[in-house]
């Protein structure tokens, strides 16, 4: 299990498209900031009253926020690409041979998913952390321990997001389904599909049903974020969809 999780991880670094993605995400998040100070000072110029804008701003902000700048969308996008390297170039066979359980070829891309998505929250924070310190005076606040929380739990529930995309992805080898996840999950356009759910469930469960306060993606942007609700949902729908990814991966023909 540990050089399967070794090669994973080799294959993860030296893929282009993670050393591209990842230079994205630190640029996106590097210019976040200054163009927001930017747009603020230019809309003041034409203020006819004077429109305060920021001058600094908290460091708990900027911890508390992994994946800042369109950086969670990209994140599952290289994931996507990265699940689906072994089976577009011809060696998952290779791979899962050197296994007694060809499941465990799944269960340590999930592993590697981790140090992947730990990679780009980094990039995303130290690039935040730069843009802003280019145009504001960064302040560390009391808040500083707690944003520390935030970031853990946040990284968690980004995991369970990632359980999804292995199942779609190298379970049943379907890259356009997970590349359009990633892209619904990274833009926050599920809201709208909790409603038609919602709408349908609630002529089941009773009016009120809210399935959406329940899903990893929309749980890892509430304030206050609660941390048993957040290891809970987490933990859930992790196993949820990686119990399947392996089971499945384990008893089909590897081709």
């Amino acid at each position: 299990m540990a050089n399967l999780i070794r090669m994973d991880l080799y294959r993860m670094v030296k893929a282009k498209s993670f050393l591209v993605c990842l230079l994205v995400t630190f640029g996106l998040a590097l210019a976040g900031t200054p163009l927001s100070w930017l747009l603020a000072r230019f809309a003041a110029s034409f203020a006819t009253q004077g429109v305060p804008f920021a001058t600094q701003t908290n460091l708990s902000v900027i911890l508390g926020d992994p994946f800042p700048m369109l950086g969670l969308m990209i994140t599952l996008l290289s994931l996507c690409w990265f699940f689906h390297a072994d089976v577009e170039h011809g060696y998952i066979k290779n791979i899962a041979g050197q296994v007694p359980m060809k499941g465990l070829a799944v269960l340590s891309r999930f592993i590697a998913a981790f140090v992947h998505n730990v990679a780009f929250a980094a990039a995303g924070i130290l690039g935040n952390l730069i843009g802003a310190l280019l145009v504001l005076r960064v302040v560390p606040d009391s808040q500083v321990a707690d944003s520390l929380r935030l970031l853990v739990l946040r990284l968690l529930l980004a995991q369970s997001l990632s359980a999804v995309l292995l199942l779609a992805v190298t379970t049943f080898r379907s890259k356009a389904l997970g590349m359009t996840l990633a892209v619904v999950f990274g833009l926050g356009l599920t809201p709208l599909i909790y409603m038609g759910i919602n709408s349908g469930l609630s002529q089941l469960m009773g009016p009120g049903t809210d399935i959406s306060t329940i899903m990893p993606d929309t749980v890892m942007y509430e304030m206050p974020l609660d941390t048993l609700k957040a290891l809970a949902v987490a933990a859930g729908w992790g196993a949820l969809f990686l119990v399947p990814a392996i089971r499945i991966f384990d008893r089909k023909d590897v081709k």
